[in-house]
Protein backbone atom coordinates (compact mmCIF):
# COMPACT_ATOMS: atom_id res chain seq x y z
CA UNK A 1 0.00 0.00 0.00
CA UNK A 2 2.80 2.58 0.86
CA UNK A 3 4.41 2.36 -2.01
CA UNK A 4 1.16 2.62 -3.82
CA UNK A 5 0.39 5.94 -1.83
CA UNK A 6 3.73 7.25 -3.00
CA UNK A 7 4.25 6.32 -6.90
CA UNK A 8 0.69 8.29 -6.87
CA UNK A 9 1.21 11.42 -4.78
CA UNK A 10 1.52 13.73 -7.89
CA UNK A 11 -1.39 13.48 -9.01
CA UNK A 12 -2.35 16.09 -5.83
CA UNK A 13 0.10 18.43 -7.16
CA UNK A 14 -1.53 19.79 -10.50
CA UNK A 15 -4.16 21.30 -9.24
CA UNK A 16 -3.93 25.46 -10.48
CA UNK A 17 -1.85 25.47 -13.95
CA UNK A 18 -3.80 25.51 -17.01
CA UNK A 19 -3.46 29.39 -18.09
CA UNK A 20 -6.67 31.61 -19.34
CA UNK A 21 -7.37 33.06 -22.41
CA UNK A 22 -9.78 35.80 -22.65
CA UNK A 23 -13.56 36.08 -21.32
CA UNK A 24 -15.63 33.05 -22.78
CA UNK A 25 -18.82 32.39 -22.97
CA UNK A 26 -18.63 29.90 -20.18
CA UNK A 27 -16.02 31.00 -17.88
CA UNK A 28 -13.90 34.32 -17.74
CA UNK A 29 -10.93 32.88 -19.49
CA UNK A 30 -12.96 29.36 -21.20
CA UNK A 31 -11.49 27.46 -18.28
CA UNK A 32 -11.98 28.05 -14.38
CA UNK A 33 -9.49 27.75 -11.73
CA UNK A 34 -9.70 23.74 -10.68
CA UNK A 35 -8.18 21.81 -13.70
CA UNK A 36 -10.06 18.45 -14.50
CA UNK A 37 -7.82 15.62 -14.40
CA UNK A 38 -5.93 16.42 -11.16
CA UNK A 39 -7.29 13.63 -9.21
CA UNK A 40 -6.58 10.60 -10.72
CA UNK A 41 -4.85 6.99 -8.61
CA UNK A 42 -4.12 7.47 -5.23
CA UNK A 43 -6.42 10.50 -5.30
CA UNK A 44 -7.74 9.30 -1.35
CA UNK A 45 -3.90 8.01 -0.06
CA UNK A 46 -1.78 10.03 2.30
CA UNK A 47 1.25 9.27 2.14
CA UNK A 48 3.89 8.50 5.02
CA UNK A 49 4.92 11.82 7.25
CA UNK A 50 7.72 13.35 5.89
CA UNK A 51 8.30 16.28 3.62
CA UNK A 52 8.24 15.82 -0.66
CA UNK A 53 9.27 17.67 -3.69
CA UNK A 54 7.50 17.44 -6.74
CA UNK A 55 8.04 18.84 -10.53
CA UNK A 56 5.70 18.26 -12.84
CA UNK A 57 4.18 19.19 -16.15
CA UNK A 58 0.42 20.15 -18.09
CA UNK A 59 0.37 20.28 -22.01
CA UNK A 60 -2.99 21.63 -23.59
CA UNK A 61 -4.03 22.28 -26.82
CA UNK A 62 -7.78 23.25 -27.46
CA UNK A 63 -10.31 25.06 -29.44
CA UNK A 64 -13.36 27.03 -28.50
CA UNK A 65 -16.04 28.61 -30.96
CA UNK A 66 -16.15 31.54 -29.23
CA UNK A 67 -14.46 34.05 -26.71
CA UNK A 68 -15.16 37.89 -25.92
CA UNK A 69 -12.63 40.43 -24.21
CA UNK A 70 -12.79 43.99 -23.73
CA UNK A 71 -15.97 44.20 -26.59
CA UNK A 72 -14.21 42.63 -29.01
CA UNK A 73 -15.78 39.32 -30.13
CA UNK A 74 -13.05 36.51 -31.01
CA UNK A 75 -14.45 33.55 -33.34
CA UNK A 76 -12.71 30.23 -33.67
CA UNK A 77 -10.14 30.68 -31.06
CA UNK A 78 -7.32 27.91 -30.49
CA UNK A 79 -4.91 27.81 -27.40
CA UNK A 80 -1.76 25.55 -26.48
CA UNK A 81 -0.06 26.03 -22.90
CA UNK A 82 2.46 24.22 -21.79
CA UNK A 83 2.95 24.82 -17.54
CA UNK A 84 5.99 23.95 -15.66
CA UNK A 85 5.25 23.23 -12.02
CA UNK A 86 6.69 23.02 -8.08
CA UNK A 87 5.41 21.35 -5.19
CA UNK A 88 6.54 21.13 -1.49
CA UNK A 89 4.51 19.19 0.61
CA UNK A 90 4.48 18.08 4.27
CA UNK A 91 2.38 15.03 6.11
CA UNK A 92 2.34 15.48 9.44
CA UNK A 93 2.52 12.75 11.71
CA UNK A 94 -0.54 13.55 13.70
CA UNK A 95 -3.94 14.88 12.22
CA UNK A 96 -7.84 15.09 13.30
CA UNK A 97 -9.77 12.50 14.13
CA UNK A 98 -6.61 10.11 14.22
CA UNK A 99 -5.80 10.77 10.28
CA UNK A 100 -2.66 12.86 9.23
CA UNK A 101 -3.08 16.63 8.26
CA UNK A 102 -0.74 17.80 5.53
CA UNK A 103 0.06 21.09 4.15
CA UNK A 104 1.59 22.03 0.25
CA UNK A 105 1.97 24.82 -2.14
CA UNK A 106 2.08 25.06 -5.81
CA UNK A 107 3.22 27.46 -7.94
CA UNK A 108 3.67 27.21 -11.86
CA UNK A 109 6.36 28.63 -12.53
CA UNK A 110 7.29 28.83 -16.30
CA UNK A 111 3.63 28.96 -18.38
CA UNK A 112 3.44 29.75 -22.38
CA UNK A 113 0.67 30.17 -24.04
CA UNK A 114 -0.12 30.83 -27.55
CA UNK A 115 -3.55 31.97 -29.07
CA UNK A 116 -5.31 32.55 -32.22
CA UNK A 117 -8.71 33.84 -33.16
CA UNK A 118 -10.36 35.57 -35.91
CA UNK A 119 -12.14 38.63 -34.69
CA UNK A 120 -15.22 40.80 -35.42
CA UNK A 121 -17.09 43.82 -33.61
CA UNK A 122 -14.68 46.48 -32.37
CA UNK A 123 -11.52 45.28 -34.09
CA UNK A 124 -11.94 43.00 -36.85
CA UNK A 125 -9.44 40.61 -38.76
CA UNK A 126 -6.98 37.66 -37.74
CA UNK A 127 -5.06 38.19 -33.85
CA UNK A 128 -2.71 35.89 -32.32
CA UNK A 129 -0.42 36.36 -29.00
CA UNK A 130 2.11 34.21 -27.49
CA UNK A 131 4.35 34.77 -24.42
CA UNK A 132 5.84 33.16 -20.97
CA UNK A 133 4.36 34.00 -17.52
CA UNK A 134 3.91 32.87 -13.69
CA UNK A 135 0.93 31.25 -12.62
CA UNK A 136 -1.32 31.55 -9.54
CA UNK A 137 0.11 29.82 -6.42
CA UNK A 138 -2.26 27.13 -4.65
CA UNK A 139 -2.47 26.32 -1.24
CA UNK A 140 -3.88 22.56 -0.14
CA UNK A 141 -4.20 21.41 3.64
CA UNK A 142 -5.74 18.32 3.67
CA UNK A 143 -6.56 15.54 6.17
CA UNK A 144 -6.35 11.80 5.71
CA UNK A 145 -7.10 8.12 7.06
CA UNK A 146 -6.13 5.06 6.37
CA UNK A 147 -8.03 1.56 7.01
CA UNK A 148 -6.19 -1.30 5.86
CA UNK A 149 -7.22 -1.36 2.15
CA UNK A 150 -9.44 1.72 1.66
CA UNK A 151 -8.31 5.24 2.60
CA UNK A 152 -9.53 8.70 1.91
CA UNK A 153 -9.37 12.06 2.72
CA UNK A 154 -11.11 15.56 2.90
CA UNK A 155 -9.45 18.85 1.38
CA UNK A 156 -9.52 22.77 1.03
CA UNK A 157 -7.41 24.72 -1.99
CA UNK A 158 -7.24 27.80 -2.23
CA UNK A 159 -5.86 29.91 -5.30
CA UNK A 160 -4.14 33.06 -4.63
CA UNK A 161 -4.09 35.72 -7.77
CA UNK A 162 -0.29 36.05 -8.21
CA UNK A 163 0.10 34.96 -11.45
CA UNK A 164 0.77 37.30 -14.89
CA UNK A 165 -2.40 38.54 -15.95
CA UNK A 166 -3.62 41.89 -18.10
CA UNK A 167 -6.92 42.37 -19.99
CA UNK A 168 -7.72 42.07 -23.30
CA UNK A 169 -6.65 39.40 -25.89
CA UNK A 170 -3.41 38.39 -23.59
CA UNK A 171 -1.67 35.12 -22.83
CA UNK A 172 -2.54 34.83 -19.42
CA UNK A 173 -0.88 32.36 -16.94
CA UNK A 174 -2.80 33.93 -13.92
CA UNK A 175 -6.52 34.48 -13.37
CA UNK A 176 -6.47 37.82 -11.32
CA UNK A 177 -8.78 36.30 -8.69
CA UNK A 178 -9.22 34.30 -5.36
CA UNK A 179 -10.82 30.54 -5.63
CA UNK A 180 -11.87 27.80 -3.19
CA UNK A 181 -12.73 24.16 -3.41
CA UNK A 182 -13.23 21.52 -1.27
CA UNK A 183 -13.34 17.96 -1.84
CA UNK A 184 -13.44 14.04 -0.68
CA UNK A 185 -11.43 11.41 -2.65
CA UNK A 186 -11.04 8.18 -1.56
CA UNK A 187 -8.78 5.12 -2.79
CA UNK A 188 -9.53 1.12 -2.70
CA UNK A 189 -6.49 -1.27 -3.16
CA UNK A 190 -7.75 -5.00 -3.76
CA UNK A 191 -3.85 -6.68 -3.05
CA UNK A 192 -4.90 -10.17 -4.27
CA UNK A 193 -5.56 -8.97 -7.67
CA UNK A 194 -3.81 -5.65 -7.69
CA UNK A 195 -6.42 -3.72 -8.87
CA UNK A 196 -6.89 0.15 -8.09
CA UNK A 197 -10.09 2.26 -7.66
CA UNK A 198 -9.75 5.77 -6.78
CA UNK A 199 -12.31 8.69 -7.30
CA UNK A 200 -12.05 12.68 -6.06
CA UNK A 201 -15.63 14.79 -5.42
CA UNK A 202 -15.39 18.58 -4.93
CA UNK A 203 -17.15 22.02 -5.60
CA UNK A 204 -15.17 24.99 -6.33
CA UNK A 205 -16.42 28.60 -5.79
CA UNK A 206 -14.60 31.12 -7.55
CA UNK A 207 -14.31 35.01 -6.97
CA UNK A 208 -15.04 38.22 -8.65
CA UNK A 209 -11.80 39.36 -11.24
CA UNK A 210 -11.33 42.88 -9.73
CA UNK A 211 -10.01 44.43 -13.10
CA UNK A 212 -13.15 43.07 -15.51
CA UNK A 213 -16.21 42.63 -12.38
CA UNK A 214 -16.51 38.72 -14.17
CA UNK A 215 -17.07 36.57 -11.48
CA UNK A 216 -17.15 32.63 -13.20
CA UNK A 217 -20.16 30.55 -11.69
CA UNK A 218 -19.42 27.62 -9.24
CA UNK A 219 -18.79 24.23 -10.41
CA UNK A 220 -18.58 20.92 -9.32
CA UNK A 221 -15.92 18.47 -10.36
CA UNK A 222 -15.79 14.33 -10.40
CA UNK A 223 -13.18 12.14 -11.20
CA UNK A 224 -12.38 8.57 -11.70
CA UNK A 225 -8.97 5.99 -11.87
CA UNK A 226 -9.14 2.21 -12.47
CA UNK A 227 -5.70 0.88 -12.72
CA UNK A 228 -4.30 -2.50 -12.41
CA UNK A 229 -0.69 -3.35 -11.04
CA UNK A 230 0.84 -5.97 -13.43
CA UNK A 231 4.58 -5.48 -12.39
CA UNK A 232 6.32 -4.18 -8.99
CA UNK A 233 5.91 -0.76 -8.91
CA UNK A 234 3.68 -0.58 -11.85
CA UNK A 235 0.26 0.64 -12.48
CA UNK A 236 -1.83 1.31 -15.34
CA UNK A 237 -4.87 2.05 -16.41
CA UNK A 238 -7.83 4.44 -17.70
CA UNK A 239 -9.08 7.91 -16.00
CA UNK A 240 -11.30 10.13 -16.75
CA UNK A 241 -13.36 13.33 -14.98
CA UNK A 242 -16.59 15.82 -15.26
CA UNK A 243 -16.97 19.71 -14.87
CA UNK A 244 -20.24 21.09 -14.67
CA UNK A 245 -20.76 24.70 -13.72
CA UNK A 246 -24.03 25.03 -11.35
CA UNK A 247 -24.21 28.52 -11.16
CA UNK A 248 -24.09 31.12 -13.62
CA UNK A 249 -21.91 33.33 -14.63
CA UNK A 250 -22.78 37.02 -12.47
CA UNK A 251 -21.28 40.54 -12.16
CA UNK A 252 -21.54 43.85 -14.45
CA UNK A 253 -18.58 42.29 -16.97
CA UNK A 254 -20.62 38.95 -17.78
CA UNK A 255 -22.34 40.63 -20.67
CA UNK A 256 -23.05 37.59 -22.88
CA UNK A 257 -25.66 36.31 -19.59
CA UNK A 258 -25.11 33.64 -17.36
CA UNK A 259 -23.66 30.61 -19.54
CA UNK A 260 -22.69 27.61 -17.92
CA UNK A 261 -20.06 24.79 -18.93
CA UNK A 262 -19.71 21.76 -19.20
CA UNK A 263 -16.73 19.41 -19.75
CA UNK A 264 -15.82 15.34 -19.99
CA UNK A 265 -12.83 13.96 -20.44
CA UNK A 266 -11.03 9.94 -20.47
CA UNK A 267 -7.71 8.33 -20.90
CA UNK A 268 -4.93 6.46 -20.50
CA UNK A 269 -3.02 6.97 -17.15
CA UNK A 270 -0.12 5.35 -15.75
CA UNK A 271 1.96 5.40 -12.07
CA UNK A 272 6.22 4.02 -11.57
CA UNK A 273 7.53 3.71 -8.10
CA UNK A 274 11.06 2.96 -7.54
CA UNK A 275 14.07 4.11 -5.25
CA UNK A 276 16.90 6.26 -6.24
CA UNK A 277 20.09 7.01 -4.25
CA UNK A 278 18.02 5.59 -1.28
CA UNK A 279 15.50 8.37 -1.74
CA UNK A 280 11.70 6.87 -3.13
CA UNK A 281 10.92 8.29 -6.08
CA UNK A 282 7.48 8.07 -8.45
CA UNK A 283 6.83 9.28 -11.85
CA UNK A 284 2.77 9.57 -13.12
CA UNK A 285 1.43 10.54 -16.59
CA UNK A 286 -1.55 10.92 -18.18
CA UNK A 287 -3.27 11.87 -21.24
CA UNK A 288 -7.29 13.06 -21.93
CA UNK A 289 -9.30 14.00 -24.68
CA UNK A 290 -12.06 15.92 -23.93
CA UNK A 291 -15.41 15.26 -25.18
CA UNK A 292 -19.25 16.52 -24.42
CA UNK A 293 -18.11 19.95 -23.94
CA UNK A 294 -20.12 23.33 -23.76
CA UNK A 295 -19.41 26.78 -23.44
CA UNK A 296 -15.85 25.85 -22.97
CA UNK A 297 -12.42 25.21 -24.72
CA UNK A 298 -12.27 21.18 -26.11
CA UNK A 299 -9.19 19.72 -26.53
CA UNK A 300 -6.52 17.36 -25.40
CA UNK A 301 -4.46 17.72 -22.03
CA UNK A 302 -1.44 15.71 -20.73
CA UNK A 303 -0.17 15.49 -17.15
CA UNK A 304 3.17 14.17 -16.61
CA UNK A 305 5.08 15.21 -12.78
CA UNK A 306 7.63 12.81 -11.02
CA UNK A 307 8.25 13.19 -6.95
CA UNK A 308 10.79 12.34 -4.37
CA UNK A 309 10.84 11.75 -0.25
CA UNK A 310 13.18 13.36 1.52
Amino acid sequence: MMSRVFRLLPVAALAALLPGAPASQAAESGSGLYIGGSSAFGAGATPPPGFYATVGAIAYDGDVDRVVADGVVDLNVRKTVFAALGNALYVSPYGLFGGNASISATLPFANHTALEASASGAVTGNLSTSGWGVGDISLKIQNGWSHGSFAHTVSLTTWLPTGTYATGFQPNAGKNHVGFDASWAFTKVWKESGIELSSAIGYTIELENPSTNYRNGDTFHLEAALGYQFAPGWTAGVAGYGITQVTGDSGSGATLGDFKRRTYAVGPAFGYSTRIGGKGVSFSGRHFREFGVENSFQGHVTFMSGTMRF
